[in-house]
């Protein structure tokens, strides 16, 4: 897990770098209340001293013992440890103590909180702040004769309540910030949450036990409970943080940990009845899928990527089983709900429906899939189809063959371009002509396998000599990847930033996922943004690269394939400019 300690620069969390991280600010906030109560008191002890140098010695040696065995930020390391060994050195000296011991205590905040929102960033000074006093008044508590303590400098009970209740707050907001308040509590993340609030409540409890009589006694049988709420907190980021909560008719995206392998899981619709369960391709093709009814192989289907099986999903909460090589299984919890089906999700588009609930997803919005691209022709599509049959008529095509399928919108699709095209004076039917310009408005899949016929005809014979058009919705790497070149009419540019970001963030997200046209308007819907660039028309062909052997890069590759890219080891470029219908 990233982000354990962005301060000096570590970039992941594993074992050895939890116990450092908890020796590291452990001693060092040890150290810094030391250090910054030391005006507090009249002089110190021996012990006093040995606990310094006890705390500010593990410290030290956990922050040089970092550089090598982490990667974090060496000058920062160093830096940390140099303040920390000066500060026993200096306790004799109440002023330039207490300068070393807010510096360190800064130090902490810093190296705990930096990159986070500010919420968290007040949580961990408050934190902080708390186990630095406390832990630092204790010290002094178990270490000084009555003599040498304050007599009236600090009003001790009054502090000891405002100090539990600071951290008492402060674990009522870290548990807030985190948002598993429902039953992920069960995990380790939130038995360690719940720690942090029982150690604050027991802080609590001490001082109102020990309200008479010595203060002192409040703050060393309190440093056991104050400690403790440090540690926890401290290791928080080790946790791996659970999933998102299940919502009944909203597609499920988790992760199932399978053997050793993390396994994206996408469902769709979730809903009762037939649903999809879509795994990327770089999970392999070993994987079947088991909601009680028995296991399902997913399995490959043409014009997508990855695999996908059909499950029955029974209504409400269960656990959806994945079986990979070797006979190991991974779990994702699944809450359907009580409400119908949705028969579109799993017909033949249902994979472009998967594609748009997909990047809802990674955009962060979480909503209920209603219906799917392929319920109806957009107008925006139908304005695309009239201004390729333009574009067509305008190259010179003696003739249109038109190619689709049963679903509502290929059907509509397909009137839009017999329509135009008699508009247009332009002979339209839905048989192959040597010399036609073919246009595909059917499904991914109807596409990619009418593409695979395309493509073993012309090796044989003329066929489509004015070119192959594709349906906007379309353009997606494992249609187009069917033959060598095809065009399709847009209103945005595959190679702008906006695309190539949506692309990125699919692929991280979801296995190297390819993008889709549907995928990109509903993601830039749930940014609150649209593509409505005029049309142009883009020419989709596959590039072979250069093959070189030059040291270092990755597959001999002349060049690298940067991710987020609409056609892989191909390109995409405009071949008209802005076109009217």
């Amino acid at each position: 897990m990233s982000g354990m300690h962005a301060g000096t620069g570590v970039t992941g969390v594993d074992a050895a770098g939890l116990v450092l991280r908890v020796l590291l600010l452990g001693g060092t906030v040890v150290a810094a209340g030391l250090g910054l109560l030391r005006p507090a008191v009249r002089g110190t002890g021996r012990a006093t001293t040995w606990i310094a140098w006890a705390a500010a010695g593990v410290g030290a040696v956990a922050a040089l013992l970092s550089i090598p065995l982490l990667d974090i930020n060496v000058p920062v390391a160093v830096v940390h440890a140099v303040l920390l060994l000066a500060l026993p050195v200096a306790l004799r000296a109440p002023t330039p103590a207490a300068y070393l011991g807010f510096a360190l205590t800064a130090l902490v905040v810093v190296e705990s909180a930096l990159g986070h929102s500010p919420a968290e960033f007040l949580v961990t000074t408050l934190v902080t702040a708390t186990a630095v006093t406390w832990l630092g008044l204790a010290g002094f508590a178990l270490t000084l004769p009555a003599e040498r303590r304050p007599e009236g400098g600090l009003r001790l009970r009054p502090l000891a309540i405002v100090l539990a209740v600071v951290l008492l707050a402060a674990a009522a907001a870290q548990l807030l910030l985190t948002g598993i308040a429902d039953r992920r509590l069960l995990g380790a993340l939130g038995a360690v949450l719940l720690l942090i609030t029982a150690s604050a409540i027991a802080a609590g409890v001490v001082v109102v036990l020990l309200r008479r009589g010595d203060p002192w006694r409040t703050y060393r049988i309190g440093a056991v409970a104050v400690a403790a709420a440090f540690v926890a907190w401290t290791v928080l980021p080790g946790i791996p943080a659970p999933g998102e909560l299940p919502l009944p008719g909203v597609p499920r995206l988790a992760h199932a940990a399978v053997g050793d392998q993390d396994v994206p899981v996408l469902v769709t619709p979730h809903r009762p009845g037939k649903n999809l369960v879509h795994l990327p391709e770089s999970a392999g093709d070993e994987f079947t899928v088991d909601a009680g009814g028995g296991p399902v192989r997913a399995v490959a289907r043409p014009g997508t990527s990855g695999t996908w099986a059909e499950v029955d999903l029974p209504a409400g909460r269960g656990e959806l089983e994945v079986h990979g090589p070797g006979a190991t299984t991974g779990d994702v919890e699944i809450d359907t709900g009580s409400g119908p089906g949705l028969p579109a999700a799993t017909s033949g588009d249902g994979p472009e429906c998967a594609s748009t609930a997909l990047a809802a997803l990674v955009a962060g919005q979480r909503v209920p899939l209603d219906g799917c691209p392929a319920d109806a022709l957009s107008v925006q599509d139908a304005a695309g189809l009239r201004t390729l049959v333009g574009y067509v008529q305008r190259n010179g095509a003696p003739g249109i063959t038109v190619l689709g399928d049963d679903s509502p919108r290929s059907r509509a699709a397909a009137d839009v371009v017999r329509d135009a095209a008699r508009q247009a004076r332009i002979p339209v039917g839905d048989r192959p002509a040597p010399d036609n310009a073919l246009v595909l408005v059917g499904s991914w899949t109807d596409a990619a396998r009418r593409l695979d016929t395309v493509a073993a005809t012309q090796h044989t014979a003329p066929t489509y000599a004015y070119g192959v058009h594709l349906a906007p919705w379309l353009l997606h790497s494992p249609v187009t990847t069917g033959i060598a070149s095809s065009a399709v009419p847009l209103r945005f540019d595959p190679r702008e930033y906006r695309s190539l970001e949506y692309g990125m963030a699919l692929s991280t997200s979801f296995g190297g996922e390819p993008p889709s046209v549907a995928g990109f308007h509903t993601w830039l819907a749930a940014r609150g943004q649209r593509a409505h660039d005029p049309v142009v028309i883009y020419a989709s062909a596959q590039v072979d690269a250069m093959q070189m052997d030059m040291p270092g890069m990755r597959g001999g590759m002349h060049g690298s394939e940067p991710a987020g890219q609409w056609v892989p080891h191909g390109t995409v470029v405009a071949v008209s400019g802005p076109l009217a219908p």
